[in-house]
Formats: C-alpha cells, structure tokens, sequence
C-alpha cells in the first residue's frame, strides 16, 4: 500500500478539516494510507517511505519544498505558493469566479452601491478584492471597499448591498439591522464569501468547497507530472434568504 503525507501544523479543528477529510477519502478509495505530519524532518532516514506529499499547511516553506523535492517525493500543494525558482501543482479555489457570480446576481436584481467588506491579509484575499473591483465596473455598478463597515456608514452612503468576506462580519452586520428595525434583505441585502454549511441565519453566498479540494490533491497527485500543474475548483451558489432586489427609494 502507498502512503500519502499530509503536511499540516494545526492543532486546532478549522478550514484545514473539510480538506483534511476529503483527501482522506480520496486516499481510501485509492487504496492508500495517510500520514498527517507537523514537519518532514523524518524523511530524511527513510524510514517512512511517502510515495507522495499534499501540502495543507500554508506555512509550508522553501525548506520543506526542498525536503520533497531531494527525496524525488511528488507533491500537490491545496492553495497556491510562490517560491522562487519552483513550479508548486496545486488545487486552488476559483475565488474570481465566486466573486463575480455574486457582483452579477446582484447587480441584476437592481442593486446600483454594493459595499465590499474584508481586510486583504494574504493570496486569496487579494485575489477577492482585486474580482469585486473587476466586477463592479464590468456590471455598471458603483462598488466601494473598506476593511469593516458599520451600519451607520453603510446607510448614510445609500448602499443597499454588502459582500462580506468573512461569514461573521456578515451576521454581525445583519444583526445590527435586526436590532434597528430593518429588513434584511429588504432594507439592507447582505452575502458573505465563505457560508458555513449549518447556516442557521441562511446568508446568501458562496461556499468554499474545501473538501473538493482536498479530493482533487489527491487525484492531481497520482497523475503527475501529467496533468496541467494547477487545477481551480468552483465556488458553490448558496441561495439563502439575505439578497433581494433594493426597496424603492422613498417618494
């Protein structure tokens, strides 16, 4: 039986669990083993020996790439990596696509200031932000940014859409309203980039297929170098119940 390690530094249950779980499962059906290791200092005396290497941990650096690649051990990293002078396959998440999907849902139920709320704070948040601004103009909307909005901001621009980032900045915003007597999504529509899949509050947004992406690591692992070095999985459409198309402005 191979044996496929996971190199993962949490310790804590979080983002890394639906990957976790989904390499886990496409291992099974292809009947190998796991490791789930903090480091690959072990390598180096070949006791254990991987036929491959998935890359979950984002702290991942030049050291452990270079560990894989002395060992001629293959290895798919889940998010993109930038590493001077090294070609990383990867899965990543086609967060542009997810983003604009929601810009244009928007925008089509009459939706004319659309706030985007999130802190640029590594690859992929960039690549969120830099899709809401491509959107925006590629739809006629006015679209504004701002690291975390208040609902008194909010109002006082005329917005009648946020796009949060992160799912909490969402609900907290949505009560808020709540809490001031306004509908949401009738007063205020609000979507978030990252629905958890027990949503009691039902926001609408995209979900984050991270178990998908820890499936196709695997599946990218066993056919290299063959395949194309990056695969990007969808974003899914959650419905939800927090977007409807803008009030009429008061006459």
């Amino acid at each position: 039986m191979s044996l496929i390690g996971v190199l993962s530094r949490d310790t804590l249950p979080g983002e890394s669990t639906p990957a976790l779980a989904g390499i886990g499962h496409a291992a099974h059906r292809a009947g190998s083993g796991l490791l789930l290791c903090a480091d690959l200092d072990f390598v180096q005396s070949r006791d254990v020996p991987l036929s491959g290497c998935v890359l979950l941990d984002r702290t991942a650096d030049e050291h452990d790439l270079t560990t894989l690649i002395e060992h001629a051990i293959p290895f798919v990293s889940i998010g993109r990596r930038e590493v001077v002078g090294t070609s990383v396959p990867c899965v990543d998440v086609d967060y542009a696509a997810g983003v604009r999907d929601l810009v244009a849902r928007t925008a089509a139920l009459g939706h004319r200031q659309i706030v985007y709320i999130g802190m640029p704070s590594g690859a992929a948040s960039v690549e969120r932000l830099h899709a809401f601004r491509a959107a925006v103009a590629e739809f006629g909307v006015h679209g504004r940014h701002a690291p975390a909005v208040w609902l008194d901001q909010v109002l006082r621009l005329g917005v009648t859409a946020v796009i949060a980032e992160h799912p909490d900045d969402a609900a907290g915003l949505i009560a808020a309203a709540r809490r001031r007597n306004l509908s949401v999504p009738g007063d205020l529509s609000v979507m978030t980039l990252d629905t958890s899949e027990h949503d009691p509050q039902g926001i609408t947004g995209v979900r984050v297929p991270r178990w998908e992406t820890g499936r196709r690591a695997v599946h990218l692992l066993a056919r290299l170098p063959q395949r194309a070095p990056q695969v990007l999985v969808e974003c899914e459409f959650v419905g939800g119940t927090t977007l409807a198309a803008p009030r009429p402005p008061a006459r």
